[in-house]
């Protein structure tokens, strides 16, 4: 087999943390580097030596992921603007946990049309840590990516579940736009169309990028420069306390049944206003005018998603909430008006409409 060359790029968290003076978890890209490498290169992989595998390494963030923020997206999408993906057969780009399924659904947009595969690898505990799955993931998505996966995004993570009664542990492959934010009280991520792989010898045919300029080398996105505010519905909202100086958009979550409180009688308290009827008017009001997206959005028979939308908020159909926040925010930052916006959200750039589940 030709020896497959992979670009290996960490940014930090916890799959790269490791015990600080006081006893803390702290991010070290450089130390993470080479025990991620070594521990493949003494593994069981068959692509464990050099001759199959040779990794170039770059750290353009180092940063717990929880401390994610748009301004470290900009300086990651600026690097990977740089680097020459020819020279390459995958991309392996190191991950933490907490932001993972947003950044996952950030480079399924941008990435989507590069003619190789990446793949995210994350970890629920230190790389140093026994118990950690983050070796076995960065091993599987080596795998993968020498098995021939197709050129797209993805994510793969290692599950702990409970089988007839008997832990066991379970590789899956996600695709990154349908990845979802791992659960609080949970170190397992999930997807409608996640699949499992083995641990030894991973393969997966995956699903190729719409052919296509990615996203990552349009003009038009020089940062991004936009503001999003997202809303999640609980009892007790009080959109009063909710400024939109400077929002380019909002997406507002629902809750299951794809519902939101539209009652302008509700009782009130102290002035607070927990209707979405009233903010919907302020956005609309607003100058210029702010979209309100909602989602995730189903037919349903409420007539409190019907009020919803005869009052101007928008629907967003089949796509995760982290994939909604970071359409709008590209949709934004690449100055689409609020019909090019509301087009761009609700169509499909790579495949990230959720098929059902």
């Amino acid at each position: 087999m030709r020896t497959k060359k992979i670009l290996l790029i960490l940014t930090g968290g916890t799959v790269c943390s490791f015990a600080n003076e006081q006893g803390e978890q702290a991010s070290d890209t450089k130390k993470a580097q080479a025990l991620i490498v070594d521990h493949f290169r003494k593994g069981n992989s068959r692509y464990s030596s050099e001759d199959c595998v040779r990794f170039t390494s770059v750290s353009p963030l180092n940063v717990l992921s929880e401390n994610m923020t748009v301004a470290h997206w900009d300086v990651l999408i600026g690097a990977l603007r740089t680097y020459d993906y020819s020279q390459y057969d995958g991309v392996i780009l190191l991950h933490g946990t907490d932001t993972l399924a947003y950044t996952a659904s950030l480079l399924s947009l941008l990435l989507a049309g590069l003619p190789i595969p990446v793949l995210l690898v994350s970890s629920q505990l230190p790389l140093s840590n026994p118990q950690a799955n983050g070796n076995r993931n960065f091993q599987a998505a080596v795998e993968l990516i020498a098995n021939g996966i197709q050129p797209n995004v993805y994510a793969v993570y290692e599950n702990e579940e409970i089988t007839r009664g008997t832990p066991s542990r379970v590789m899956y492959v996600h695709f990154g736009a349908h990845l979802l934010q791992c659960a609080n009280r949970s170190n397992n991520f999930y997807s409608c169309d996640m699949t499992a792989v083995d641990t030894q010898n991973a393969s997966f045919k995956g699903i190729a990028a719409k052919k296509a300029t990615p996203l990552l080398f349009d003009d038009r996105l020089k940062a991004l420069n936009a503001r999003i505010l997202k809303i999640q519905p609980y009892v007790g909202l009080d959109y009063s306390t909710l400024s939109i100086d400077g929002i380019d958009a909002v997406i507002h979550g629902t809750y299951h049944s794809s519902t939101v409180a539209t009652d302008t009688d509700l009782p009130t308290k102290d002035g607070r206003c927990s209707s979405v009827l009233h903010f919907a008017a302020r956005c609309r009001n607003h100058t210029p005018p702010i979209p309100l997206f909602l989602e995730p959005y189903e037919k349903t028979t409420y007539e409190t998603t019907g009020d919803a939308l005869r009052n101007g908020i928008l629907p967003i159909e089949n796509l995760t909430s982290e994939t909604a926040y970071v359409k709008a925010l590209v949709g934004c930052s690449l100055g689409l008006s609020q019909e090019e916006l509301y087009d761009f959200i609700n169509s499909d750039v790579n495949r990230e409409r959720l098929p059902p589940c």
